[in-house]
C-alpha cells in the first residue's frame, strides 16, 4: 500500500470508529468563555465496598457493625473519624505510613472543607442483580431492569439539554478505549482513553515532526490534514473532521499540561484521565459532560485491612481508595486554584458503583456481592455531608439478611445533578430516566 493511501486508509478508520459522526466540531469555536457547568461521571467499576470507605465509628451501628461483619472489621484506632458517628478508611486521607492522627489529605481534606457528600444506601431499590453485568449496564443506561435500550441516559440528557455551548470538539467525552454505555448513542461523543496517544505521528517514521531545516518538510499531522482537502461525499467529510480532531487535540499539547495549585495527579490511568479534563476544562472547550472508570473493586478475596502507621503494610482495597482519593483531589485542587478562578464552582463530580457488598466478610477474607451502597459527590457547588438514610445493620434491617438495603435510588442524586447544576428543567427528567417515579431531591447539590 501506498503511504498516502495508508494515511487515508487510517484517517477514514479513526473517523468512522473512534470519532463517529462528530456533528459538534468546529474548532474555530474554542474559548468562547461559555461558563458552562460540567457534570463528571466517574464510575467504581466492580462493586465498591461502601461499608469499607465509610465505616460505622460510635453508637448503636458500630455495635451492629462489630457484630456482623466479621473478618473486615476495621477496628476504630485504623479509622479517620468524619463524625460523631462514623469515619473514613485511613487511606482516604493518608498514605500507608501515616497514622490517623496526621493532618488530612485527599477525601478526608475535602470532607473537612464539605465539599464531599456522602449519600448512603444508594442503590436500585426497584431491580436487584447481583450480576456486575446486569447491574452496570442498567445504572450506565439509566434504566433499571432494561438493558436493551438504545441510548444511555447522558445520550438521552444531552438531548434534553437544548442550547449548548460550542465545542472544540464536542460537549461529551468518553475517557475509555470504547465507548462508555452512558453516552451510548451520541455519535457526537468524543471517546479517547488517553489524550497523549490521540495522535498519528507517535511511532517512529522519519517525519513524526516538522524539521524546518529540510525545505517542504511536515509531520504526519500536517499530511493528513491535506488528504482530505477536496471532496465533498461523507467520507471526505468524516476525514477532515477527523483531521481537524487530530490537529487540535495536537495544539493541546497534553504531554506538556502544569497543573495548578501544587496539584500532584498520581501517575496512573485516571490520574491521567483527569488530568486531560482538567484541561480541558480550563481550556474551555465546551466538555459539559464527562465519563471516567476506576475499576478493580470486585474484591471476592484479599480485600485487605488497614494498618495505618505501617509503611510496609500491604492493603489492596487501601490502595484502590488511595489512587482514587489522590486523583480526585488533584482535579479538585488544580481547578479550585486555577488563574481563572474557582472552576469547581461550576463542575461537579459524582461517583457511584453497581452494588455494595455483603455485610459479613467471606472465608477468603473478602466480600461478595451485596446490595446498598454509598455514593460519593464532590464539587465547590456541592453541600457537604451526609445525605440519604443508613439503612441499618440490625437483622430486620439488612436485605435478605446479609445486605445493606438500598434507601436512595441513584438515579435521585443524578437527577439532582442535572437540574440545579446542569439546569435541566425537571420535566426533562422523565426523557433522561423514564421508570424514575418522581423527582425527590436530596439536597445534595446547590442551584
Amino acid at each position: 500500500m501506498k503511504r498516502r493511501t495508508f494515511l487515508k486508509s487510517c484517517c477514514a478508520a479513526a473517523a468512522a470508529g473512534s470519532l463517529p459522526g462528530m456533528a459538534w466540531v468546529n474548532p474555530l469555536l474554542a474559548g468562547t468563555g461559555s461558563g458552562q457547568d460540567v457534570l463528571v461521571y466517574l464510575y467504581l467499576r466492580g462493586g465498591i465496598d461502601g461499608l469499607h470507605l465509610v465505616v460505622p465509628y460510635a453508637g448503636p451501628e458500630r455495635v451492629a457493625y462489630e457484630s456482623r461483619r466479621g473478618n473486615m472489621l476495621i477496628p476504630e484506632d485504623r479509622l479517620r473519624p468524619i463524625s460523631a458517628h462514623w469515619a473514613l478508611h485511613p487511606r482516604a486521607g493518608g498514605g500507608p505510613g501515616d497514622p490517623v492522627t496526621s493532618t488530612p489529605r485527599w477525601l478526608q481534606r475535602l470532607w473537612l472543607e464539605s465539599r464531599l457528600a456522602i449519600v448512603q444506601g444508594a442503590g436500585m431499590p426497584t431491580d436487584l442483580s447481583r450480576s456486575h453485568f446486569d447491574a452496570q449496564a442498567w445504572m450506565d443506561l439509566g434504566t433499571p431492569g432494561n438493558k436493551n435500550t438504545s441510548q444511555g441516559w447522558l445520550t438521552r440528557y444531552l438531548q434534553q439539554a437544548g442550547s449548548l455551548p460550542p465545542a472544540t470538539l464536542s460537549n461529551a467525552f468518553g475517557f475509555a478505549s470504547t465507548q462508555p454505555l452512558a453516552l451510548m448513542g451520541a455519535n457526537q461523543a468524543f471517546t479517547v482513553s488517553n489524550a497523549q496517544e490521540f495522535r498519528v505521528d507517535g511511532f517512529h517514521w522519519s517525519w513524526q515532526e516538522t524539521n524546518p531545516d529540510l525545505p517542504g518538510h511536515q509531520g504526519a499531522h500536517h499530511r493528513i490534514q491535506n488528504l482530505w482537502q477536496s471532496g465533498s461525499g461523507p467520507l471526505e467529510q468524516a476525514g477532515r473532521l477527523a483531521a481537524e480532531a487530530l490537529a487540535e487535540m495536537r495544539n493541546m499539547n497534553f504531554a506538556d499540561y502544569q497543573p495548578e495549585g501544587g496539584a500532584q495527579y498520581p501517575d496512573s490511568g485516571l490520574g491521567t484521565q483527569m488530568r486531560n479534563l482538567a484541561q480541558l476544562i480550563k481550556g474551555d472547550s465546551g466538555v459539559v459532560v464527562a465519563t471516567l472508570d476506576y475499576g478493580g473493586w470486585d474484591t471476592h478475596e484479599g480485600q485487605g485491612i488497614p494498618n495505618p502507621g505501617n509503611p510496609n503494610h500491604f492493603d489492596f482495597y487501601g490502595n484502590l481508595v488511595q489512587g482514587l482519593s489522590e486523583a480526585v483531589d488533584a482535579f479538585y485542587t488544580d481547578l479550585s486554584q486555577s488563574t481563572q478562578g474557582n472552576l469547581m464552582n461550576r463542575v461537579s463530580i459524582v461517583m457511584l458503583s453497581e452494588f455494595g457488598r455483603n455485610v459479613t466478610g467471606n472465608q477468603s477474607n473478602g466480600t461478595d456481592h451485596g446490595y446498598g451502597n454509598v455514593m460519593l459527590a464532590l464539587g465547590g457547588r456541592v453541600n457537604g455531608g451526609f445525605h440519604g438514610q443508613f439503612p441499618g445493620l440490625d437483622k430486620g434491617s439488612l436485605f435478605e439478611n446479609q445486605d445493606l438495603e438500598t434507601t436512595v435510588d441513584y438515579r435521585q442524586v443524578l437527577a439532582e445533578a442535572l437540574v440545579r447544576r446542569l439546569g435541566l428543567p425537571a420535566a426533562g427528567l422523565e426523557q433522561v430516566f423514564p421508570t424514575l417515579d418522581s423527582y425527590s431531591p436530596l439536597g445534595v447539590f446547590q442551584d
